[in-house]
């Protein structure tokens, strides 16, 4: 069985344990041991029972220095085949080992360490990184070099009000006030072998710091877009896309209730987090969850949604309960 060990000089052991579990959601399989936080701290003999009570099980152990003590007291368990020994760790590379099937190879420990050396960069909203090799999910209407002068003239056709007949199939669709974010971009995408993010929020779409913001969170190898609601509708109803592993993600109930009334197929309705940051008092909400809160149009909307599809689920990760909202619903009444 694959069992992780997080051992670190002072907090930062149960720190980040804390913080990854948050996204990825809690695993029994996780041990973590605090190093020096009091003088009395006999380190080695918390390794020593560790491992003696883990001697049949495949051990992945996280330290935070390469030349520190902590780890240099772990390099002689490290010899053995059934342990592998990871320093200098960062938050990408302990969760992408947390999500990891049992049979992870060593292999595949190195891509990810690679992958999580790509999380490490100095943040410039004003630089553009990500920006521009990522827009590109269904999208043929963008004007080229040679002709930007002529399309910047035209009018854009307007979309259509509806699409009763859409073939559009989308792999999922989930409510999310913080739209992207790690839960998204370390857990769902890998879930749901996502291609392709469509965020579909007004305001986002019309907020360059936003935009900016999500796109950066986006993983590596997706592609995104954000979009106003109507847009992202006609963008998903584009035979392209129905090609593609599209995660689309919404900020209300009321926005993902118009997205599946007009596109044809979705194969996965998750809501996860909504209703938390729109700044009306939590007094005047239905509060399903911590991290579900309604107003009245919410309701009504959510209601209408499950009509639509009942078997449209609550979940915040995939490790978490799936409920259905038909059978939350159901106990209200």
């Amino acid at each position: 069985m694959k069992q992780i060990l997080i051992a670190t000089h002072g907090k930062m052991a149960s720190g980040i344990r804390y913080t990854a579990e948050l996204i990825v959601g809690k695993m029994a399989e996780i041990t973590t041991i605090d190093a020096y936080v009091t003088p009395e701290d006999n380190v080695e003999k918390k390794f020593e029972e560790y491992f003696a009570n883990h001697e049949n099980d495949r051990i992945f152990v996280f330290t935070d220095l390469m030349g520190g003590s902590v780890n240099q007291k772990l390099l002689g368990y490290s010899q053995k085949e059934s342990v592998t020994l990871i320093t200098g760790t960062n938050l990408p590379v302990l969760m992408q080992v947390m999500m990891a099937d049992d049979d992870v190879t060593e292999e595949e420990i190195q891509e990810f360490i690679d992958d999580a050396r790509e999380e490490l960069q100095m943040v410039n909203l004003g630089g553009g990184k990500k920006a521009a090799s990522k827009d590109s999910i269904a999208e043929n209407n963008a004007p080229t070099s040679e002709n930007a002068a002529q399309e910047s003239t035209k009018k854009s056709a307007p979309a259509p009000q509806s699409y009763d007949n859409s073939t559009a199939k989308i792999t999922a669709l989930r409510v999310d006030d913080r739209l992207i974010h790690g839960q998204v971009a370390m857990t769902w995408t890998k879930q749901l072998a996502v291609q392709g993010i469509v965020v579909a929020n007004d305001e986002a779409a019309n907020d360059n710091t936003q935009k900016m913001a999500l796109k950066m969170a986006v993983p590596g190898g997706i592609k995104s877009l954000i979009k106003p609601v109507d847009e992202a509708i006609r963008i998903l109803n584009n035979p392209k896309a129905s090609k593609m592993r599209i995660l689309v993600l919404t900020r209300t109930v009321k926005d993902a209730l118009k997205i599946r009334k007009n596109v044809g197929e979705i194969g996965f309705l998750n809501v996860g987090n909504t209703g938390r940051f729109d700044g009306i008092d939590v007094s005047e909400k239905l509060v399903l969850t911590p991290t579900i809160m309604l107003t009245d149009a919410e309701q009504q909307a959510l209601k209408d949604l499950v009509a639509l599809d009942p078997k449209a689920c609550m979940q915040q990760v995939p490790n978490d309960e799936q409920k259905l909202v038909k059978d939350v619903l159901d106990k209200l009444n």
